[in-house]
């Protein structure tokens, strides 16, 4: 048995999650021109990584040769190096996409001792196995073993990530609750997790920064050419992002949600409540966020249906008012906006009525 609270990670996992701090510190110290210049074919296939990724929606699987686990180690890194140096959001969130689809199908199979360092590692989550708890007056080892439940997450973290999937298995007065934790499987903790994994690896890309003279190296810059000449193009709107009737902070949150930048919550509530609002259906709504870019329709549609009032307890939400934008942090003001205080007076549109309607 692997004692968890000391358990170390080894060259294995580096090679399946090559995002874990310790390969950093394994990169510590050393130039970026000894990797691409190894004699293990590093670059090579860091460049296969992105080609497949790209293609596919989900990133290769390696052999378990060691020669193989270090050049998948070290092949991830120079990847999204290449990805970033790309400066193109839509690739950066398809392969950002890919390899989360990766990690999860591993987490499927991973040693159950494991998982919570791995998620302790990279998401800060804290995790108990459910065999630590048997001594809970209601929770016996049968129940444990006849519902798979081999890990608890505590209330709060299950309620923050839980209210965006749908499924009324989610619900909590569907689960099995004790002193304040919620019991889950193996399947259902990856499923929790599965967006942070996706965030997570998409902020790593996107928080690097490439060295000018890294874009000058011959074999970089031959190496991101053969990406971009296979590399497939983003997908064409489908409702024009600005067509002068959206406000400039709707129209933000369109085009970065379409071209898979990040986009914060309160970003998404303004563009669905403003588009509802302003006639668009719920389907109209929910083409606007690509499924090539990570965005589950069945989630989307819950949460649009949602806000619509179609689902929970009717309440149909408002358009947010502009100071709440502002201190959302989510305001493009521009001069056409003028003295408006929500975006529905933006062009001349009337004030908003409350009606009984809930904010956000």
């Amino acid at each position: 048995m692997i004692d968890i609270l000391n358990y170390i990670i080894g060259e294995d996992d580096k090679s399946k999650y090559p995002f874990l701090p310790e390969v950093g510190k394994q990169m510590t110290g050393r130039n970026i021109q000894d990797f691409l210049n190894s004699e293990l074919p590093i670059l090579e296939n860091a460049k296969d990584r992105i080609i497949y990724s790209l293609k596919n929606g989900t990133s290769p699987e390696f052999d378990e040769t060691i020669e193989m686990k270090t050049i998948s180690k070290y092949s991830f890194p120079i990847a999204m190096l290449l990805v970033r140096s790309t400066n193109q959001s839509y690739l950066i969130s398809r392969f950002a996409l890919a390899e989360s689809r990766r990690v999860e199908d591993i987490l499927h199979n991973e040693n159950p001792d494991v998982i919570p360092q791995i998620f302790k590692t990279i998401l800060n989550v804290k995790l108990s196995q459910s065999k630590d708890i048997n001594e809970e007056s209601n929770v016996t080892s049968e129940f444990l073993v006849k519902n798979r439940f081999k890990y608890k997450i505590s209330l709060s973290d299950y309620l923050s990530r839980s209210i965006s999937l749908p499924k009324n298995q989610w619900r909590l007065v569907n689960r099995s609750v004790s002193s304040g934790y919620v019991f889950l499987t193996q399947d259902e903790l990856i499923t929790l997790l599965r967006e942070e994994i996706y965030q997570m690896i998409r902020s790593k890309i996107e928080e690097l920064k490439i060295p000018p003279a890294l874009l000058e190296d011959e074999s970089m810059k031959s190496t991101l050419e053969q990406i971009l000449k296979v590399a497939p193009r983003p997908p064409k709107a489908k409702i024009q992002v600005f067509s002068g009737e959206y406000p400039p902070c709707v129209a933000k949150a369109i085009e970065m949600i379409q071209k898979g930048d990040q986009v914060p919550h309160s970003g998404k509530f303004l563009m669905t409540t403003f588009l509802l609002r302003a006639g668009k259906t719920v389907d109209d709504v929910i083409d606007m966020y690509p499924t090539n870019l990570g965005f589950n329709q069945n989630i989307t549609r819950y949460q649009v249906e949602h806000i619509a009032g179609l689902k929970g307890g009717g309440t149909k939400y408002d358009v947010p008012s502009c100071s709440t934008m502002k201190m959302k942090d989510f305001c493009y003001k521009t001069d056409a906006c003028g003295t408006i205080k929500n975006p529905l007076q933006f062009n001349g549109k009337t004030p908003v009525k409350k009606n009984g309607r809930k904010n956000s």
